[in-house]
Protein backbone atom coordinates (compact mmCIF):
# COMPACT_ATOMS: atom_id res chain seq x y z
CA UNK A 1 0.00 0.00 0.00
CA UNK A 2 1.13 3.68 -0.65
CA UNK A 3 1.35 6.10 2.40
CA UNK A 4 -1.60 8.14 0.34
CA UNK A 5 -3.96 4.96 0.85
CA UNK A 6 -2.65 3.44 3.96
CA UNK A 7 -5.37 3.61 6.92
CA UNK A 8 -4.80 6.17 9.84
CA UNK A 9 -3.20 4.82 12.65
CA UNK A 10 -4.68 6.29 15.32
CA UNK A 11 -2.76 6.04 18.88
CA UNK A 12 -4.82 5.19 21.99
CA UNK A 13 -4.64 7.77 24.50
CA UNK A 14 -3.32 6.01 27.95
CA UNK A 15 -6.33 5.67 30.42
CA UNK A 16 -6.68 7.78 32.75
CA UNK A 17 -5.90 6.67 35.93
CA UNK A 18 -8.20 5.72 38.81
CA UNK A 19 -7.91 8.30 41.41
CA UNK A 20 -8.17 10.88 38.57
CA UNK A 21 -11.59 9.68 37.09
CA UNK A 22 -12.88 9.55 41.04
CA UNK A 23 -11.60 13.09 41.25
CA UNK A 24 -13.36 14.32 38.44
CA UNK A 25 -16.48 12.59 39.29
CA UNK A 26 -16.44 14.99 42.12
CA UNK A 27 -15.89 18.01 40.67
CA UNK A 28 -19.04 20.36 40.72
CA UNK A 29 -20.96 20.94 37.56
CA UNK A 30 -18.98 22.95 35.03
CA UNK A 31 -15.91 23.42 37.71
CA UNK A 32 -13.29 22.13 34.90
CA UNK A 33 -14.43 24.07 32.06
CA UNK A 34 -14.59 26.96 34.23
CA UNK A 35 -11.04 26.27 35.10
CA UNK A 36 -10.06 25.94 31.67
CA UNK A 37 -11.96 29.60 30.96
CA UNK A 38 -10.43 30.61 33.76
CA UNK A 39 -6.83 30.30 32.45
CA UNK A 40 -7.49 31.70 29.46
CA UNK A 41 -8.70 34.88 30.85
CA UNK A 42 -5.55 34.54 33.17
CA UNK A 43 -3.46 34.42 29.91
CA UNK A 44 -5.70 37.35 28.47
CA UNK A 45 -5.19 39.74 31.65
CA UNK A 46 -1.16 38.48 32.39
CA UNK A 47 -0.64 39.74 28.52
CA UNK A 48 -2.37 43.05 28.67
CA UNK A 49 -0.52 43.54 32.00
CA UNK A 50 2.62 42.70 30.61
CA UNK A 51 2.17 44.83 27.51
CA UNK A 52 0.42 48.04 29.19
CA UNK A 53 3.38 47.90 31.81
CA UNK A 54 6.14 47.57 29.10
CA UNK A 55 4.40 50.81 27.47
CA UNK A 56 5.50 52.62 31.19
CA UNK A 57 1.29 52.74 32.84
CA UNK A 58 2.32 51.79 36.48
CA UNK A 59 1.36 47.97 37.88
CA UNK A 60 -1.90 49.42 39.75
CA UNK A 61 -3.44 51.51 36.59
CA UNK A 62 -1.86 48.35 34.00
CA UNK A 63 -3.72 45.61 36.29
CA UNK A 64 -7.27 47.04 36.80
CA UNK A 65 -7.48 47.21 32.47
CA UNK A 66 -6.21 43.67 32.09
CA UNK A 67 -8.85 43.16 34.97
CA UNK A 68 -11.26 44.25 32.85
CA UNK A 69 -10.75 42.90 29.44
CA UNK A 70 -10.49 39.49 31.17
CA UNK A 71 -13.68 39.50 32.78
CA UNK A 72 -15.49 40.46 29.60
CA UNK A 73 -13.69 37.39 27.73
CA UNK A 74 -14.79 35.14 30.79
CA UNK A 75 -17.94 36.29 30.77
CA UNK A 76 -18.42 35.27 27.00
CA UNK A 77 -16.65 32.10 26.93
CA UNK A 78 -18.26 30.84 30.29
CA UNK A 79 -22.01 31.48 28.89
CA UNK A 80 -20.71 29.64 25.65
CA UNK A 81 -18.53 27.08 27.12
CA UNK A 82 -19.74 26.29 30.73
CA UNK A 83 -22.92 27.30 31.93
CA UNK A 84 -25.04 28.12 29.02
CA UNK A 85 -27.02 31.40 28.59
CA UNK A 86 -29.14 31.93 31.82
CA UNK A 87 -32.52 32.93 30.13
CA UNK A 88 -32.04 36.67 32.03
CA UNK A 89 -31.64 39.49 29.57
CA UNK A 90 -28.12 39.85 28.16
CA UNK A 91 -27.82 42.70 30.06
CA UNK A 92 -29.34 41.50 33.35
CA UNK A 93 -26.70 38.34 32.82
CA UNK A 94 -23.96 40.82 32.36
CA UNK A 95 -24.46 42.87 35.33
CA UNK A 96 -24.80 39.87 37.89
CA UNK A 97 -21.47 39.06 35.97
CA UNK A 98 -20.08 41.85 36.57
CA UNK A 99 -20.92 41.74 40.24
CA UNK A 100 -19.73 38.45 41.21
CA UNK A 101 -16.64 39.88 38.92
CA UNK A 102 -15.85 43.01 40.44
CA UNK A 103 -15.97 41.18 44.34
CA UNK A 104 -14.03 38.64 42.85
CA UNK A 105 -11.69 40.78 40.94
CA UNK A 106 -11.32 42.94 44.48
CA UNK A 107 -10.18 39.96 46.22
CA UNK A 108 -8.00 38.96 43.54
CA UNK A 109 -6.46 42.33 43.04
CA UNK A 110 -5.86 43.44 46.78
CA UNK A 111 -4.16 39.90 47.20
CA UNK A 112 -2.00 40.80 44.07
CA UNK A 113 -1.09 44.61 45.31
CA UNK A 114 -0.35 42.74 48.83
CA UNK A 115 1.87 40.03 47.13
CA UNK A 116 3.69 43.32 45.12
CA UNK A 117 4.45 45.23 48.49
CA UNK A 118 6.06 42.28 50.62
CA UNK A 119 8.05 40.70 47.72
CA UNK A 120 8.34 43.90 45.09
CA UNK A 121 11.28 41.88 43.48
CA UNK A 122 8.25 38.76 42.50
CA UNK A 123 7.37 39.13 38.91
CA UNK A 124 4.13 40.90 38.31
CA UNK A 125 2.30 37.82 36.67
CA UNK A 126 3.67 35.49 39.35
CA UNK A 127 1.52 38.24 42.10
CA UNK A 128 -1.71 37.91 39.03
CA UNK A 129 -1.52 34.27 39.27
CA UNK A 130 -1.67 34.29 43.08
CA UNK A 131 -4.27 36.64 43.27
CA UNK A 132 -6.55 34.57 40.68
CA UNK A 133 -6.24 31.82 42.65
CA UNK A 134 -7.30 33.11 45.53
CA UNK A 135 -10.62 34.37 43.59
CA UNK A 136 -11.30 31.25 42.14
CA UNK A 137 -13.71 29.72 44.61
CA UNK A 138 -15.77 32.51 45.09
CA UNK A 139 -16.16 32.98 41.08
CA UNK A 140 -16.71 29.92 40.54
CA UNK A 141 -19.88 29.95 43.41
CA UNK A 142 -21.22 33.18 42.61
CA UNK A 143 -20.99 32.40 38.71
CA UNK A 144 -22.37 29.27 39.03
CA UNK A 145 -25.46 30.11 41.75
CA UNK A 146 -26.15 33.21 41.34
CA UNK A 147 -25.38 34.63 37.58
CA UNK A 148 -26.13 31.68 35.56
CA UNK A 149 -28.66 29.66 38.05
CA UNK A 150 -31.94 29.63 35.86
CA UNK A 151 -34.54 32.76 36.19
Amino acid sequence: MSEASSPVRRTARPPVPAFAQRLLALAPHGLMRFLTVGVGGLAVDIAILRFLEGEGVGHAGARAVSLTVATLVTWILNRRFTFGESGRRTRAELGRYALVALVAQSVNYLVFLGVVAIWPALPHALAAVIGAVAATGFSYSGQRFFTFSPE
